[in-house]
């Protein structure tokens, strides 16, 4: 097994579950030598509540039981154990200790995805998360044409751009131990011409949202162009960077005092 192997499985449980999924000590324990800690401090997986029930070694059988923790102020002196729901092999067994190191588990979640991927990409906006949601936006990337929302959809787990879409699993992987996305893809997915020309088009959201999404992608627009105005003209004041937009084909038809108002995030 390959760290490769550990995410296409990952990728493949949270598409399956469509919500978040726990990840036990045991299965841990099949990874490649430090692919753990990897996922760990990528934030793929992060600390999940203790185990209350595991599979069980103590026969062949392999039954899942609940586990019986009797806590004490002084950690040190916590005990786990089963007992078996067999009357015969529990009184040849009786109680089976647990090492608690085995009730350790993690989380893995789209959201979690969703914040790696949108690091790699170099995004930096803070994302809007809410229950239930299917539809997650990371943030804009630019373009040759523009800038373009770049979103996750977390019931197939793809990456949709530009109307769009392609699996997480071919464009996530490990390069020496080191999690890398496929920027050529990612690259072709920006330039390429909308499946609906002229229309953006938002999966799962309604037509207001759509609109919300147009007009942050405008101001945004505004704004890089305002940056690069300031940077060759410093000295100038907004009334003027705002005249200079207002003369691109980015004013989309917006006055002068628009532009000013929104060219600045």
């Amino acid at each position: 097994m390959t760290y490769n192997d550990v995410l296409v499985e990952l990728l493949a449980h949270l598409r399956t579950e469509n919500k978040p999924i726990i990840i036990s000590w045991d299965t841990v324990q099949q990874w490649p030598e430090g692919s753990f800690n990897t996922f760990l401090h990528l934030g793929l997986l992060i600390p999940a509540p203790a185990a209350q029930s595991i599979e069980c070694h103590a026969c062949d059988n392999r039954c899942f039981m609940d586990v019986i923790t009797l806590a004490y102020a002084d950690p040190a002196l916590t005990r786990a154990f089963i007992v078996c729901d067999d009357a015969e092999i529990q009184s040849q067994m009786g109680r089976v200790k647990i090492p608690l190191v085995r009730l350790q588990q993690w989380q893995g979640s789209v959201k979690q995805l969703s914040q790696v991927i949108a690091d790699l990409l170099g995004l930096q906006d803070k994302i809007a998360f809410s229950a239930n949601q299917a539809v997650i936006k990371l943030g804009m990337l630019k373009a040759q044409k523009g800038r373009r929302w770049v979103i996750l959809n977390g019931s197939d787990l793809s990456l949709e751009i530009n109307q769009h879409s392609i699996p997480i699993d071919e464009l996530l992987y490990f390069d020496d131990k080191q999690l890398v996305i496929d920027q050529n893809s990612i690259d072709s997915l920006l330039n390429s011409e909308p499946l609906h020309k002229g229309k953006t088009y938002t999966p799962s959201t309604s037509k207001r949202e759509a609109g919300k999404l147009r007009t942050r992608a405008m101001y945004q627009e505004w704004n890089d162009e305002y940056l690069r105005l300031n940077g060759q003209h410093p000295n100038k004041t907004d009334t003027w960077y705002a005249a200079k937009i207002l003369k691109m084909d980015i004013a989309k038809g917006r006055d002068a005092e628009t532009i000013r108002k929104n060219m600045i995030k």
